[in-house]
């Protein structure tokens, strides 16, 4: 690799995703640090731990056998099932907040459990369903052999239990760092339910300190890296476990009686996290208690494009831009990092933008460029995919890395021999042999950027997208026009992996 190449692409990282937080850090004072001492800190730091904890452990409960029963069983339908457990991931968190406290009419912290589990039990389900592809055959065979079914399924465990762990270790960061589902379901009434993320929140709004929202953080952060951490380590120890040079593929286990029930368990979890939420939204869109009919839900489909044209646009071009600048700085980050002896050394630095809560880093952001001397990119789009580039690229280098830990490195140095230069290297040699764990990266920044709310609700210039126009607007009351704008955001979100679907011929490669 290009030492230039690589020494570009670790200033763009350095500028967007760690500039914000370094900018941050420095606002700190004693005063502000000895307020972490307070009873009512404390209480929140316990509840927040509590909430990611319970969020975690459900989310493991559930996406385990989720992702074993649709990647290596007759279930009916599994083939269908799996990749359509993604779309609870994909779906923004408050929508799921929306359509559940409507439903199900529930509120504070039992809300917030409820919706946060749904939403993030895809992430261990994808990351179990992999593992179990990975185990080889003949250890299996070996298994079913001395002791059944039940021999088998504990052989597996052991190897498939890291990278469980660690999308329960993601379900916990994803859980305590956000704000939108706390608030949504505190802000309906009583009981309140108040975590870290929103304290945060409401420090900046209040007194617009950046050394206080800092300091309040702190524990969030110190919390979110020991769990990123061991997730980062998980997913090493997971990632090719017992893939050898001569592996055997598995064969699917047979379930018997046990088909129908296994089946009707997902489709449950499906039901609850995307077919109902979704199905919400189109009878609300439809009229609702007024009465459905398809002239109503024709009409809130036109008032949310006519309303929200430019926001929708807005947010569309912003994710593309994102998507495309954090695969191209993933690719060669995650590559040098792979490559590199010391690589791995460097692998904690990446995880720092995830490592902060995304409201936070979203006031980073506003401490750092809002000067006259940058107030050009202060009010423009760029700063929009300059701010989620530096949230999100993460994802994309820690995909490119796992991706690259799987290439033969002979097939770049025969390049090297042949006189092939470094960016060539990357064009021609190691993008087409990654394209689908490129593509699965590209898709997965893009809906993150889509759907986040968090980091971009501080920012004057993120203010003009379909997410934040949704969460003013249900402040205001909850009506079609809400949910066609949702439903918008929800097609826009889910039309990348469907057109992947239909027209490439090996399957997405979504997490790392």
């Amino acid at each position: 690799m290009s030492r230039p190449l690589v020494l570009f692409a670790a200033a763009l990282f350095v500028l967007a995703g760690l500039a914000p937080v370094a900018v941050m850090a420095a606002r700190v004072t004693p005063e502000d640090l000895a307020r972490l001492a307070d009873a009512s800190s404390l209480t929140l730091l316990g509840r927040t731990a509590v909430y990611g904890l319970l969020v975690a452990s459900l989310a493991l409960i559930l996406g385990l056998p989720f992702g074993f029963l649709t990647a290596r069983t007759d279930m009916p339908f599994a083939s269908v099932m799996r990749p359509l457990g993604v779309v609870p991931l994909f779906l923004p968190p408050m929508m799921l907040a929306m359509v559940w406290t409507a439903v199900a009419e529930i509120r504070g912290g039992a809300a917030a459990v409820f919706v946060s589990t749904l939403s993030t039990f895809p992430l261990v389900a994808v990351f179990a369903g992999r593992a179990f592809e990975r185990v080889d055959g003949r250890l299996e065979e070996a298994a079913r052999l001395a002791g059944g079914t039940r021999a088998l399924l504990a052989a597996s465990l052991p190897l498939v239990l890291p990278p469980a762990l660690c999308g329960a270790c993601l379900a916990f960061v994803f859980t305590i760092n956000d704000f939108s589902v706390p608030d949504y379901v505190s802000w309906l009434g009583l009981p309140k339910f108040s975590v870290y993320a929103d304290s945060i929140y409401a420090t900046w709004r209040i007194d617009s300190s950046p050394g206080r929202a800092v300091a309040m953080a702190l524990p969030l952060v110190a919390m979110t890296m020991a769990m990123l951490l061991p997730a980062l380590a998980l997913r090493r120890r997971g990632a090719l476990a017992s893939i050898v040079g001569d592996f055997r593929a598995p064969a699917r286990i047979e379930l018997g009686a046990a088909r129908w029930p296994a089946f009707l368990f997902c489709a449950t979890l499906l039901s609850l996290g995307a077919i109902v939420p979704i199905g919400r939204l189109l009878w609300e869109a439809g009229g609702g208690p007024r009465g459905w009919s398809t002239t109503e839900l024709t009409a809130a489909f036109s008032m949310a494009l006519e309303r929200s044209r430019g926001d929708v646009r807005n947010s569309l071009v912003g994710a593309l831009a994102t998507a495309t600048v954090c695969v191209a700085l993933g690719l060669v980050i995650g590559h040098a990092l792979e490559r590199s002896r010391r690589g791995r050394w460097f692998e904690p630095i990446v995880l720092v933008p995830l490592a902060v809560p995304a409201v936070l880093f979203g006031i980073g952001i506003i401490v750092l460029w809002n000067r006259d001397w940058s107030a050009a990119l202060y009010d423009s789009d760029w700063l929009v995919v300059l701010l989620l580039s530096g949230r999100f690229v993460v994802f994309a280098i820690l995909v490119a890395a796992g991706a690259v830990a799987s290439l033969d490195p002979r097939l770049e140095e025969a390049a090297t021999l042949a006189g092939v230069g470094p960016a060539t290297r990357i064009v021609r040699i190691v993008g087409p042999a990654l394209r689908s764990s490129l593509a699965g990266a590209f898709v997965l920044v893009f809906v993150l950027a889509l759907r986040e709310l968090d980091a971009t609700l501080l920012v004057p210039a993120a203010n003009h997208t379909a997410m934040f126009r949704i969460f003013n607007q249900v402040h205001f009351g909850r009506d079609a026009f809400v949910a066609a704008l949702a439903l918008l955001l929800v097609f826009l979100i889910v039309l990348p992996g469907l057109l992947w679907s239909l027209f490439a011929r090996k399957r997405l490669e979504l997490l790392p």
